[in-house]
């Protein structure tokens, strides 16, 4: 493996860039490593890159290095690095919001264009950042696809549906530029989660391929399952469809008219995501008598305070398979089938969780998990309210 690496002023390929002032900005060429996996990209240079001409050398360099090459089982001298912009935009850190600056969009795709080259022998990328996002797969939401892979495009759009790499794709990770960091410290669980999916990522075992979804309902409830429902957008009382997940990969989405009861083994196990939304409607289903709820939302809650409990955030952290919540209106059948494959993968690595943090598992098992009956309860007959109270504090 070589490295190629040079401290320039300005070079012709600068020309024409909306951003390029008056050609003395000090250029900062990405840092290629021919044959290394994996390529890191990040935003812009800052001060101390500039003064060496190489990226990654500064704060934030040598925290990527101390703390996040570790968790990839990367080194220096045999990873490629870049950024979206090659120099300092009016030689500062300060990056406008691409999403409403029409000319910072055309600053990154220019820079791409004229200097960007991808290394032989890449089979994974990381992108860092909303610049390195777009720059490399044409997509603004970053934020949204965070620890979820892209195809590597310039012009994008997202995959019309669930991306699963092949081997001869380049994937694009996406994650928090490491500067996020000094502002979010908590954003870290993610980013280190992030970081430790790239040696998966690169030998594809990691995102996995969804399984064949079958549309009608099962003759017998499995005794463990993941369980989610979808709801009309014009009517959000009705139901449209649900999905189940069993541990061994099986999935099914089934349309709410074709779903009848169905019976289930006593002692069964029934995991949803925010349960309580769906369980009037699993009670149609099945006889919830023989059943025990689960809650990857209460659990996780619990687990991790002050954190996000949104499906999309668990599955971004433990999903098996890809980012699928772009799909809602493109593609429903597999988005509902993502949802419960999700929440049954999210669900086994809390169970995990659990075994490690005892105390944790109490507080779930003795007062978040008795809340579940309760709530079906309430939903079934309702809630008294005193009216006039309820005015009062509204109006207060």
């Amino acid at each position: 493996m070589g490295v190629s690496s040079a401290r320039v002023q300005d070079t012709p390929g600068c020309q024409g860039c909306p951003h390029r002032g008056d050609g003395s900005q000090p250029f900062v060429p990405d840092e290629l490593v021919e044959g290394a996996p994996t390529l890191l990209y990040f935003q812009n240079p800052g001060q101390e890159e500039e003064v060496e001409g190489r990226p990654l050398v500064g704060k934030t360099g040598q925290l990527m290095e101390r703390d996040f090459f570790p968790l990839a089982g990367l080194a220096r001298g045999e990873v490629s690095l870049g950024n979206a912009l090659r120099c300092r935009l009016k030689g500062s850190n300060r990056l406008p919001d691409l999403k409403v600056d029409k000319v910072a969009r055309e600053a990154v795709l220019h820079c791409t264009r004229a200097h960007h080259r991808l290394p032989e022998g890449t089979r994974a990328i990381l992108a860092a950042g909303e610049y390195a996002t777009y720059a490399l797969t044409g997509v603004l939401e970053a934020s949204e696809w965070r620890g979820y892979v892209l195809p590597y495009s310039i012009t994008g759009p997202p995959p019309p549906t669930l991306y699963t790499p092949t081997p001869r794709d380049t994937p694009v990770l996406a994650t928090h530029h490491l500067a996020y960091l000094f502002r979010v410290p908590e954003s870290q669980v993610a980013m280190k989660r992030d970081w430790s999916k790239l040696p998966a990522l690169a030998s594809r075992a990691w995102p996995v391929r969804p399984p064949l979804i079958t549309t009608t309902p099962p003759e017998v409830w499995p005794r463990v399952s993941a369980y989610d429902t979808e709801f009309h957008r014009d009517d959000p009382s009705k139901l449209e469809r649900w999905s189940m997940a069993t541990p061994d990969r099986k999935v099914w989405v089934v349309e709410a008219e074709d779903s009848g009861s169905i019976p289930v083994a006593p002692n069964s196990v029934v995991i949803g995501h925010n349960i309580a939304v769906d369980v009037l409607h699993l009670a149609k289903v099945l006889p919830l008598e023989n059943v025990r709820l689960e809650d990857t939302m209460f659990a996780d809650a619990v687990l991790w305070a002050g954190f996000p409990h949104d499906l999309n955030y668990l599955g971004s952290l433990y999903g098996r398979t890809n980012r699928h919540k772009h799909l809602a209106h493109r593609a429903p059948i597999q988005y509902s089938a993502g949802d419960a494959l999700h929440t049954m993968d999210v669900w086994e690595v809390l169970v995990g969780q659990f075994r490690r943090d005892p105390e944790s598992q109490w507080v779930y098992e003795h007062c978040q998990r008795p809340l579940l009956p309760i709530l079906l309860r309430m939903k079934q007959i309702g809630s008294r309210v005193d009216r006039e109270r309820a005015r009062l504090a509204v109006d207060a």
